[in-house]
């Protein structure tokens, strides 16, 4: 495996905010001026100055390989370095064929989903991802009352981002159909049942809409246009790279994966 390693002499000058194991899903390196964004695959967002050319070569062919990476970061979520962790990649996935089969999410009173949401758990470690808690809060629900919920992903815009210096480009909550329409239930975040717009101007600091999309490269190619975007799917989802596998290749995922499971728990709570 390649070393990979970048040391920004900004380490020395800036507050340490924290060290991430992940892999990296994509690099946009902005326009003349602004800072190149290291989109991770744990939905934070790194800052990086610099513009040299064979960094960012090195960083978008890491990000192709889904090699795993330890990065830090600054409070104010600068780059500080990144280098690669031996013998390490990432196993997403262990999965079965995909199905091309429809979702049939259930249909619940408002009093059913608020007890689904009261019902989550809240001894989540503090800085669990919002994927794994929302992988966790629908397994236990579906376990316990075979309810089929949703997963509603919100995906922040570079333009957003570099806007308001945004540190995350994407958030998950689990959500319920009710008769008043989706609901989501982010028992992180909120005390009760919100509609999409509701939730999600908790987050946007410009109160503007999420549109609802269906597909990822509708939010992936239009990254000037809007500053976030909505992209309800079945609780099985994950992380954003089942959706863009979906999308790619037609695969639909229609159970729980245990790995997944497992991964979630253990990073989460």
């Amino acid at each position: 495996m390649k070393t990979f390693a970048l040391i920004l002499a900004l380490f020395s000058m800036t507050a340490f905010a924290g060290r991430f194991q992940v892999s990296i899903d994509s690099i946009d390196e902005g326009k003349k001026g602004e800072p190149v964004l290291i989109l991770m695959s744990d939905g934070q967002v790194g800052f990086m100055d610099s513009k040299d050319l064979t960094t960012v070569n090195d960083l978008t062919a890491v990000a192709k390989s889904k090699e795993i990476v330890e990065i830090e970061l600054s409070n104010d979520h600068k780059v500080l370095s990144i280098r690669s962790i031996e013998n390490k990649t990432n196993n997403m996935s262990v999965e079965g064929s995909g199905e091309k089969l429809m979702y049939d999410p259930s249909v619940a009173s408002t009093g059913t989903a608020m007890s689904a949401f009261l019902s989550m758990r809240r001894n989540y470690q503090n800085e669990s991802q919002c994927y794994n808690r929302a992988h966790i809060w629908t397994y236990e629900e579906y376990k316990r009352t075979g309810l089929k919920s949703m997963k509603v992903f919100m995906f922040f815009t570079r333009k957003y981002i570099r806007n308001y210096n945004f540190y995350w480009w994407f958030h998950v909550t689990p959500a319920v159909y009710t008769s008043e329409g989706l609901r989501t239930l982010d028992r992180r975040y909120t005390k009760g049942l919100l509609s999409l717009h509701t939730w999600s101007n908790i987050f946007v600091r410009s109160r503007r809409a999420c549109p609802v999309i269906s597909k990822y490269y509708d939010y992936r190619n239009n990254q000037t246009v809007e500053d976030c975007f909505h992209i309800p799917v079945s609780m099985y989802f994950w992380q954003p790279y089942d959706i863009e596998r979906r999308d790619r290749t037609g695969y639909e995922k229609t159970q729980y994966y245990q790995n997944q499971v497992n991964t979630a728990y253990w990073e989460a709570f």
